[in-house]
Formats: structure tokens, C-alpha cells, sequence
């Protein structure tokens, strides 16, 4: 949350559940979140709050049509992605709680993309190509059967 005063603690809380979010450490993450107690009840707070919640059952439920799950896996792909958001925001004008949706996920991306976690592309495809998948692709799906 970057925004008005907070405390580092609060910073650290949240970072921690970015990378549990992440990492995909559900259990973790949602009880870091339900320890939090804002520090102020306004929009801005609630709306990022609220948006982590969504990100958490997102994760969770690992369905593609979510963002963060679509999001991808590489660092280009977050790097991508937070400047897509970053110029959404920009080209609008925001409510309080907007900008608080925003900025979860600008420090989600963030703090992810900061970690050192996520592989390069080229990393990513030589790791493919060394252990290359046992199941079927999608072209040879249809045919397995």
C-alpha cells in the first residue's frame, strides 16, 4: 500500500503474502491476510485489501481466466503486464477505490518481478527443452484418445 503514511510492518505483511500468492503457498498467504488490521478504514485501503482477497481465491482456484493466473511466467511477462497497468492507470481517471485496486497490483508485480524468482524467457525455454513435458500437447491431445 503506497499511500498516506503506513507502517513498514504493514509493507512487509504484504509483501510476504505477494510471494506466498506467488509461490502458490494459499494456506500461508490467506492467514498472513487475516492477521492484517488496517491501519485506516478508508476506500483506498479497503478496495486493496479487498483486491489481495481476489487474488488469493484466484490463485486458489487456478482458473486461466483470471489475471494472475494468465499473467505468465516470466519476467518479461510480469514486466509486461505492470506496464500495461501502469498506463491503464495513467489514461484514467481513478475513484479512491480504483486506485487502490491498482496499487495492489502494482505492488504484487512488484514485489514478484523484485524477488528474483521469476526466469528470464530464455531461461525458461532452455528449462523446457532439458525436461520436456510427459503429458500431450494440445495438438496431440485429440489424437491420445
Amino acid at each position: 500500500m503506497k499511500r498516506k503514511k503506513e507502517s513498514d510492518e504493514m509493507k512487509r505483511k504484504f509483501a510476504e503474502i505477494f510471494k506466498a500468492i506467488y509461490r502458490k503457498e494459499n494456506a500461508k498467504a490467506a492467514k498472513i491476510l487475516e492477521g492484517i488490521k488496517l491501519e485506516r478504514s478508508d476506500k483506498y485501503a479497503q478496495a486493496y485489501l479487498n483486491s489481495v482477497a481476489a487474488m488469493l481465491k484466484a490463485r486458489e482456484t487456478n482458473d486461466s481466466r483470471y489475471f494472475i493466473v494468465s499473467i505468465g511466467e516470466t519476467y518479461q511477462d510480469f514486466t509486461k503486464a505492470r506496464e500495461l497497468l501502469q498506463e491503464t492507470k495513467r489514461m484514467h481517471i481513478l475513484t479512491e477505490e480504483d486506485s487502490g485496486y491498482f496499487a495492489a497490483w502494482l505492488d504484487y508485480l512488484d514485489t514478484v518481478i523484485g524477488s528474483g524468482q521469476l526466469p528470464r524467457k530464455k531461461e525458461l525455454d532452455e528449462r523446457r527443452e532439458e525436461n520436456p513435458s510427459e503429458e500431450p500437447g494440445e495438438e496431440e491431445a485429440p489424437d491420445a484418445l
